[in-house]
């Protein structure tokens, strides 16, 4: 058999591995909480039917002709830049208001809890925006 699609491959192992160790988990200690018991069954079930999914896509020709379409339809590669670009923009605002409301709460209250929620919205915040700048200066420089 010729493997036609060796990202889907190695995406359906890492998966159908994932979800036999998540069942063999759930089977050698199982949750007291039947529903939750039942819950994790599920999900590994979902699991291992998406990685078996993967791994016979990935020996199929046309199905990975038709998921190489998918992957370079223009629709597609716009809604994943926007709905990227959008989740950014909300991280930002939501780390944001995250270290000021740390501030804000330490100050009011004077309570040493707030400064761990502060400490850690702005190293965030920090981090997010240097990477930003990082892959702002590559593609300054690769277009």
């Amino acid at each position: 058999m010729k493997i036609y699609n060796k990202k889907g491959l190695v995406f359906g192992i890492v998966w159908t591995a994932v979800g036999v160790c998540n069942l063999i988990v759930n089977i050698v200690s199982p949750e007291e909480f039947l529903p939750k018991q039942l819950k994790d069954v599920i999900i590994a079930v979902v699991v291992i039917m998406i990685g078996i999914s993967g791994f016979i896509r990935a020996f199929s020709k046309q199905a990975t002709r038709e998921d190489i379409i998918e992957g370079h339809d223009e629709r597609n590669r716009l809604l994943m830049l926007k709905t990227k670009s959008l989740t950014l923009k909300i991280l930002y605002g939501c780390l944001a208001v995250s270290a000021i409301g740390g501030v804000v709460g330490y100050k009011l209250i004077d309570n040493t809890a707030w400064i761990p929620v502060f400490t850690v919205s702005a190293v965030f915040l920090g981090f997010l925006l240097l990477v930003e700048l990082t892959v702002s200066i590559y593609y300054g420089r690769h277009m």
